[in-house]
């Protein structure tokens, strides 16, 4: 597979916009007999003129989403749109898009979207593909963890890699797109088929605030009543924080939950709070927490921030040291929450990855709502490899 990335900062004219990306694009990278488009951008971007104006200009597919703030080979940008090209002889991308997801039925929906993209290779891509990205709406009345669930079961267990799609934090504008249309409630899906070898990285950011574990006695789903012998609301005030508050998501930002689970999969979730209800004492957060679980709050630090992005990198860099599969390009899937938690240093983590960059190697990121990701367990990280959706993480994916 090869790759060409471009980036502009061109937001209020799509057709210039386009022309510049794919003017990039065409500089650097001759087009196979297979290729695909990635497009993250900046909320107040037309994201569905520019893709169906790119997929004029190259004759190609384009999916992509809305994102806080991007990642390119020369670092963190914000206010800018980025395009990842990936092509290949020995490669199919297969794409599908989910009908609405906020009504009805929105498991059924993922599933046929996600059974839709996988049965679309041809003869000698092989009987399952290696990869699926997978762009997702947010503001769903559900948990993120029905996105990765419902796709490894539909896909067989296919590697997933992905986030939810996120704005400046006025929850209106974050959007999914593909080739010409624009989607507030529905998934964007690509496979990838063929001569794909993905390897992953991700790292939490587990700073502990306090010892104060206890265990998540009563929830369901994303939403939480009891941890130990006290309300969520009450577990959270007895570390100090105030829980009377505006904007839940904000003021929780740099304090996320921790769970851990005695056996089985050892690897932390990460957990942020997406609101509360202070009547009840209960809190939903963006991500399922089990019954059982051990909770602490974090305190996450721009210092934390920083050592995780440069650890999950060198890890992945680590990974495909030495294997002989031709490797070009990576996404990177982060969290807003890591964004807003660098504050004036929120390019801390692009300028990282600028320096850690290999040479021939091209790299497109977006800051999400949510993030998703095979997650390794067992010692050594050995065993199985299962999809998960996580927060306050950041993560990659070279192929």
């Amino acid at each position: 597979m090869q790759s060409a990335s471009a980036i502009c900062y061109e937001l209020d004219d799509p057709e210039e916009a386009a022309r510049q990306l794919a003017a990039s694009v065409k500089e650097k990278l001759a087009l196979k007999k297979h290729a695909i488009g990635i497009l993250f951008c900046d909320a107040d971007c037309d994201g569905a003129a520019v893709t169906g104006e790119l997929r004029e200009l190259l004759g190609i597919d384009i999916a992509g989403m809305t994102s806080l703030a991007i990642l390119e080979n020369k670092g963190h940008h914000e206010g800018a749109l980025t395009l990842l090209v990936l092509t290949a002889e020995d490669c199919f991308f297969s794409p599908a898009v989910s009908l609405p997801l906020s009504g009805d039925g929105y498991g059924a929906k993922i599933a046929e979207a996600c059974k839709t993209s996988v049965s679309r290779a041809g003869d000698g891509y092989g009987s399952k593909p290696g990869l699926i990205f997978a762009f997702c709406p947010s503001g769903m009345p559900y948990s993120g963890d029905k996105y990765p669930e419902i796709l490894s079961a539909a896909a067989q267990g296919v590697p997933v890699i992905g986030g939810v799609c996120s704005d400046d934090y006025d929850y209106q504008r974050a959007r999914t797109f593909f080739s010409g249309n624009e989607y507030k409630d529905s998934m964007v899906l690509v496979s990838v088929w063929g001569n794909v070898k993905p390897v992953f990285s991700l790292r939490h950011v587990t700073s502990r605030f306090a010892e104060r574990i206890r265990r998540v006695v009563e929830a369901e789903g994303n939403k939480v009543y009891k941890v130990g012998d006290e309300t969520l609301v009450q577990y959270l005030e007895g570390f100090g924080l105030k829980t009377d508050v505006p904007d839940a998501l904000l003021a929780f930002n740099s304090y996320p939950m921790m769970l851990t689970q005695e056996g089985g999969d050892e690897t932390p979730l990460m957990r942020h709070i997406q609101s509360l209800n202070l009547a009840e004492g209960s809190g939903t957060f963006f991500g399922d927490v089990p019954t059982g679980t051990l909770a602490n709050i974090c305190l996450v630090s721009k210092k934390d921030v920083m050592a995780a992005c440069r650890e999950s990198m060198q890890r992945l860099l680590d990974e495909t040291a030495g294997k002989d599969h031709g490797y070009s390009a990576i996404l990177c899937i982060t969290c807003c929450g890591r964004a807003m938690i660098l504050g004036n240093d929120s390019g801390a983590e692009g300028t990282i990855l600028a320096e850690m960059l290999p040479s021939g190697i091209n790299l497109a990121g977006a800051y999400c709502l949510g993030e998703i990701c095979p997650t390794r367990y067992g010692e050594g990280g050995g065993g199985g490899v299962s999809n998960r959706f996580h927060n306050c993480s950041i993560t990659f994916c070279m192929f």
